[in-house]
C-alpha cells in the first residue's frame, strides 16, 4: 500500500505466489488499519469485490470495481 501520491511504500507483505488475491485484500486492509489508525480511502481492483472481504471492511472507505462476472457489473 502506498501514499496517496504513489510515491512512498506505507505497507508491504510478501506472501505465497499461490495466494488468490480475493482471499487476501480483506486482511491486507484490516492488518494495514491496525497498524496506521488512519482514514484512508483503499482503492482496490475487482478481487476485493466479495462477501467475506466486505464483512472484513465495512467500516473503512474503499472504491473498488464490481466483478464483470456479476450481473450488477454487466
Amino acid at each position: 500500500m502506498w501514499s496517496g501520491d504513489g510515491d512512498i511504500p506505507l505497507y508491504l507483505r510478501v506472501v505465497d505466489g499461490n495466494k488468490v488475491d480475493s482471499a487476501m485484500f480483506g486482511t491486507l486492509m484490516a492488518d494495514f488499519h491496525k497498524q496506521w489508525q488512519i482514514h484512508a480511502l483503499f482503492v482496490a481492483d475487482a478481487a476485493l469485490y466479495t462477501e467475506d472481504n466486505l464483512q472484513m471492511i465495512v467500516s473503512f472507505r474503499w472504491v473498488s470495481r464490481v466483478p464483470g462476472t456479476l450481473t450488477a457489473g454487466k
